[in-house]
């Protein structure tokens, strides 16, 4: 009977565009424990390694260029990737890379892990968008331009609380151990559920029209334009965005990273409650990627939006100022949630709403993710 009804297939294709997007949220979000695993333990890495913050900063930097040059080589090359088994593999180099940490290698091996770490990760958030845009109509390429947006934020979540109560119960290296089970996980479902992910898509005619044409959370004006852009044009466009980025993570990991040695050294605070409290920032930031959503329902242009948040985070950034000298450390708190909100806003402008709104042209901007 069911065989004959013909909305099974229209059901299939509904079902399994679902698990993709549920699918690509788990991989990047869970890929956020294997990056954070490190900043997120600032006091007591460097309370166990006998280091200070010049030498902890190391292999953030490492992993910082390492992304940054493998975004914009990936952007460029996922197209020709089998993402059916690419995928898994980063997430299980990646776990690799974590449990040999959690093992307790020297110190001075963690840069080198994490500039590899850097480059297996980099390969993530252009894969998972292009296949995004290639599979999903334009209902569904909404739904995913949210769930997304929220990928950061709620891995940092998790990577922050997890490391706050390791911090308290069991020692930091529980951070990377959790880490490496949860994308070992994710990486063997992620190869078990993908062809079914992407069969109801195959023999879809209207598909990839549908993605640039049927989202009203596109960029109009930009889209459009950039059609009948030269080189030069779209060379420009790849600058601007990768400037904004640039700007954009350095404030936004730079405060995940250095808020709960903040709290600690000007305020005394334990390192345990120093990295629970740091949670408030992700949570801003949760609210900031879903602000960046309804905004775009007004305002079209992602500069524009980006420009906004901006101007609410330097204003910010003047009032911290203002009261850093001070005591109170709960203000000082809640500016660099706001902070954080807004860098989260347009990172979901950047890295989310203005790839998938481009559609098939995903690749050219997720250059901009460095």
């Amino acid at each position: 009977m069911d065989k004959q009804n013909p909305n099974n297939k229209v059901e299939l294709t509904h079902k399994s565009q679902r698990t993709l997007i549920i699918m690509c949220w788990a991989v990047y979000m869970f890929a956020y424990l294997g990056r954070y695993g490190y900043n997120s333990n600032v006091g007591p890495i460097t309370e166990h390694y006998g280091i200070g913050e010049l030498e902890f900063a190391i292999p953030s930097t490492f992993f910082f260029f390492a992304y940054g040059v493998g975004q914009i080589l990936h952007g460029i090359m996922c197209k020709w990737y089998n993402l059916k088994f690419v995928i898994p593999i980063v997430l299980v180099i990646s776990a690799i890379l974590n449990i040999l940490i959690y093992f307790g290698i020297p110190f001075r091996c963690i840069k080198y892990l994490w500039l590899i770490n850097g480059i297996c990760q980099s390969v993530l958030w252009p894969s998972l968008l292009l296949l995004l845009s290639q599979n999903l109509d334009g209902n569904h390429i909404k739904t995913a331009v949210v769930a997304m947006s929220t990928t950061v934020s709620i891995g940092t979540v998790l990577a922050y609380g997890a490391s706050g109560l390791f911090a308290i119960f069991s020692g930091f290296r529980y951070s990377f151990l959790t880490a490496s089970i949860c994308m070992a996980i994710v990486s063997v479902i992620w190869l078990l559920r993908y062809n079914y992910m992407v069969q109801g898509q195959k023999n879809s005619a209207k598909k990839k029209e549908s993605v640039v044409d049927k989202t009203d959370m596109s960029i109009e004006t930009e889209r459009k334009t950039t059609k009948n852009k030269s080189i030069t044009g779209i060379l420009f466009l790849v600058v601007l965005y990768g400037a904004y980025a640039i700007i954009t993570n350095f404030i936004k990991d730079g405060l995940h990273t250095w808020v709960p040695k903040i709290l600690k050294d000007n305020y005394r605070l334990p390192n345990s409650l120093s990295i629970i409290l740091t949670l408030v920032l992700p949570i801003f930031g949760v609210f900031g990627a879903t602000v960046a959503v309804l905004m775009n329902r007004k305002i079209k242009s992602c500069s524009d939006m980006i420009g906004l948040f901006f101007m609410v985070a330097a204003l910010c950034m003047v009032l911290t100022a203002a009261l850093f000298e001070t005591e109170y450390w709960l203000p000082i708190l809640i500016l660099f949630g706001i902070i954080t909100m807004c860098m989260h806003g347009s990172n979901n402008a950047i890295t989310s709403i203005l790839p998938l709104a481009y559609g098939k042209n995903t690749m050219l901007v997720c250059w901009a993710d460095y």
